[in-house]
């Protein structure tokens, strides 16, 4: 029977967790994590005492099932390449080529898979297989790269899918392209994709804004698991996520609700470590990253290593730090308080088996950093910890219909202390969370998907006389199906019209501390919202490599505790807060066209939306409010029903004499339905044209990006008007090969070239503060 335990224990996570009822508070949310981790330990020691195929006659009927993929991957001269990662799309599983460019990936169930393959200055391949029970092999050719080339974006489907396939924008950054982008930050990092930009508040803290939306409306993953902060609630906090720990970003441009509910109906980024090992590697593999700038002087380190134990267990240990002084600004003065630092590490162990595989990391990361203020060094200093464990699983259930059980869960305990001028510790802040997900990947005749349950339980507590919020719970529990049809016949689905259906039932409450003292938050109070969400996407291949898509979809977002129950002095912004407790949720539908197309020549992606987003909820300044003798912005919390609509587009292609030249754009428009009024802090339009000398080894050029003025801007104090302006970037690598397995990449940028003094119009703090000024970046990177 122990071949079959793995299953039971799943079954036994999953009612556990199901069977808590939300309103248990943090007692609920132990029992919930208990419920899940407990048994699936155990399951990672079944899992590990499942022999190979064969071993045993009492196991080979489950071991004949279960099939391994394996292959070689060579470039286009026949030469075996190492360190390729390779993917394998809504399996949850990767693995990394040695040395004669072999990889094994065990314990897949019947079905078909995509498998992606990425390594630096080389274009992603995608190979389709069918697993049936018996071993596959394959042989994949990686050309050398010259164009951007999208992979498959495991964020953007439960299952994985053709990059051509998927009805939403997406957006994925890795090998050449993270180190061009490479900044302090992850909303700095992606500022410069089509559709995306960075609410601003200095260095640290600077927040994605996908399409003019931000805060609770984008989410932010790392390795699929939401990031336990409170970089949503306010403009002052920062992603506990260090943009240097990604192997990729991938990112959804648009809603996302149906896969991940509450606080991504603008969209979503997902930050993939892979701290947790999914395949056995050959050797010991790892790298080392190092990167200076002279914005913000200072340095990032980072090193990882993951390392074989046996035939069954993989182990990983990686760390970093980060430290750096005042943000230069266009024309090369200092940006006061601005300086800060961060340090983290991770680690992690996975054990994979003939039925799956089950991993286990800790993660840790502290940050200290200042806040830009009006009056120079007299702003809040931001010093914080962001702890978490996390447990993932991929499970092979022997059930041809729900072939594999995804079973995951993290607990994480971040805390942050805003400080005073002074020294003293004016607020501080507290937040648990607890998150559970179980997806089933399902096959029912042509018909391929995803069902699956998720919870999210979080325990918020500001702590100190100047804290402007209670202190709160929230429950959130959801149920999720998506469905993938091919709507025509041939030899390869991957190449006829598919239409992608989902639905999502999500229970949402939040109710604040009943052992709250302050008198000015009044009783305690809960609110409870349900909603149900819904998508329905199309894909038509035009050709093999061009596509058409469009997608409408229905989402949610429920009222922040900030939003809702906030009444006092928020320090380190400089506003006085007060919350609106009849706040509805939002209500988002989404309309969405594009076209997508890639050859080993062209990289294009366009697209239109249209965003009506019911009871919209922006903080708006209403007047003044006296703090210590001294008048601040009163802000509070207004619905109205709002528009958004947009273009977004890039095309990349090779020219002549290995030249590669592009253009990209950008448009979002934003307002109040009912009115002339706009929403606060929306992009400016810009357009852009790159063009660079690429052989694959060698790059050297730049690009140029128009950023038109703003002027829609919403009225309140704090959203002012800005003015169009012209950045130049430069950059230059150099991409070898030592010893057949070390891979190095040195790039060198220069941002802002023109040292341009300019306010972006997201920028939080553009009424008193610009943004940064010229940027000498030098990032180097060696993987063996």
């Amino acid at each position: 029977m122990l071949p079959n335990f793995p299953r039971y224990a799943v079954a036994s996570a999953i009612a556990s967790a199901i069977a808590a009822r939300p309103a248990a508070g943090r007692q609920n949310c132990l029992r919930a994590a208990l419920s899940l981790f407990t048994p699936l330990l155990v399951a990672v020691l079944a899992l590990a005492s499942v022999p190979a195929r064969g071993a045993a006659a009492t196991l080979a009927p489950i071991a004949a099932r279960d099939a391994v993929v394996s292959g070689t991957v060579k470039d286009t001269a026949g030469a075996p390449l190492s360190n390729v990662q390779v993917v394998v799309s809504g399996a949850n599983r990767s693995a990394l080529t040695d040395d004669r460019g072999r990889f094994t990936i065990e314990g897949l169930p019947p079905g078909v898979y995509h498998l992606d393959f990425i390594r630096i200055g080389y274009s992603a391949a995608h190979e389709v297989v069918t697993v049936s029970g018996a071993p596959v092999q394959v042989t994949v050719t990686m050309r050398v790269s010259t164009v951007r080339l999208s992979s498959v974006n495991v964020t953007a489907t439960p299952t994985g899918t053709d990059p051509l396939n998927v009805t939403q924008a997406t957006v994925q950054l890795s090998g050449k392209e993270l180190q061009r982008a490479l900044s302090t930050s992850l909303g700095q990092t992606l500022s410069k994709e089509p559709g995306m930009s960075t609410r601003f508040n200095g260095p640290m803290a600077s927040t994605p804004v996908i399409r003019g939306l931000t805060g609770e409306r984008v989410l932010v993953l790392q390795d699929g698991e939401r990031a336990g902060d409170l970089s949503a609630g306010a403009a002052d906090h920062m992603n506990a996520v260090d943009p240097s720990t990604a192997e990729r970003i991938e990112v959804i441009r648009g809603p996302a609700s149906l896969l991940y509910g509450n606080n991504a109906i603008g969209g979503v980024v997902n930050v993939i470590s892979s701290d947790i090992p999914t395949s056995i590697p050959g050797r010991a593999t790892g790298y080392v990253l190092g990167q200076g700038e002279s914005v913000t002087p200072g340095g990032v380190g980072s090193v990882g290593m993951t390392v074989p134990v046996g035939k069954r267990l993989a182990l990983t240990a990686r760390g970093g730090f980060r430290q750096f002084e005042n943000m230069r600004v266009g024309g090369g003065a200092a940006q006061p308080n601005t300086n800060g630092a961060t340090n983290q590490f991770a680690l992690g162990a996975g054990t994979v088996g003939g039925r799956g595989s089950v991993g286990v990391v800790y993660r840790q990361m502290g940050f200290e950093y200042g806040l830009p203020h009006p009056d120079g060094d007299e702003g809040i200093r931001i010093d914080g910890v962001r702890r978490m464990t996390a447990l993932q699983s991929t499970i092979s259930t022997g059930y041809a219909p729900i072939a594999t059980l995804r079973v995951d869960g993290t607990s994480q305990w971040y805390s942050h202390n805003e400080i005073e001028p002074d020294g003293a510790i004016g607020t501080q802040f507290k937040l648990n969370t607890q998150t559970v997900n179980v997806t089933g990947r399902t096959k029912v005749g042509r018909m391929s998907g995803a069902v699956g349950v998720q919870g999210l339980f979080r325990e918020y507590r500001p702590v100190g006389e100047e804290a402007f919020v209670p202190g709160s719970t929230n429950n959130n529990v959801a149920a999720f199906l998506f469905q993938e049809l091919p709507l025509g016949t041939g030899a390869s689905e991957d190449h006829t019209p598919r239409l992608q259906i989902g639905a999502r039932y999500d229970r949402f409450s939040i109710a604040t501390d009943p052992r709250e003292e302050a008198a000015r938050f009044g009783d305690a109070q809960s609110r409870t919202f349900e909603n149900v969400a819904a998508s329905l996407g199309l894909s038509v291949p035009v050709t093999t490599d061009m596509s058409l898509t469009a997608n409408v979809s229905r989402g949610f977002r429920a009222p922040a505790v900030e939003e809702l129950f906030a009444n006092g002095y928020h320090a380190a912004v400089g506003t006085f807060d007060v919350g609106n407790a009849a706040l509805k949720p939002e209500q988002s539908t989404g309309f969405e066209a594009g076209l997508r197309a890639q050859t080993p020549r062209t990289f294009a992606q366009f697209n239109t939306y249209y965003n009506l987003i019911d009871k919209y909820i922006a903080p708006r300044a209403t007047g003044t409010q006296e703090v210590d003798g001294n008048d601040v912005p009163l802000v509070t919390f207004l619905q109205r029903d709002a528009a958004m609509y947009g273009v977004e587009g890039q095309i990349e292609a090779k020219l002549v004499h290995r030249f590669v030249g592009g253009v990209m754009g950008d448009f979002v428009r934003a307002k109040i339905r009912d009115s002339d009024d706009n929403l606060p802090y929306i992009p400016a339009g810009r357009l852009g044209a790159s063009l660079r000398y690429d052989n694959g080894r060698v790059s050297a050029g730049g690009d140029v990006r128009r950023v038109f003025a703003q002027d829609n801007v919403s009225g309140d104090d704090l959203d002012v008007a800005t003015s169009a302006y012209t950045l130049l970037d430069l950059s230059a690598s150099w991409l070898f090969t030592v010893k057949g397995s070390q891979v190095h990449s040195l790039t060198m940028r220069v941002d802002n070239a023109l040292d341009e003094q300019y306010r972006d119009a997201t920028s939080r703090i553009k009424s008193y503060a610009f943004n940064p000024g010229r940027n000498v970046s030098v990032v180097y990177k060696l993987l063996f």
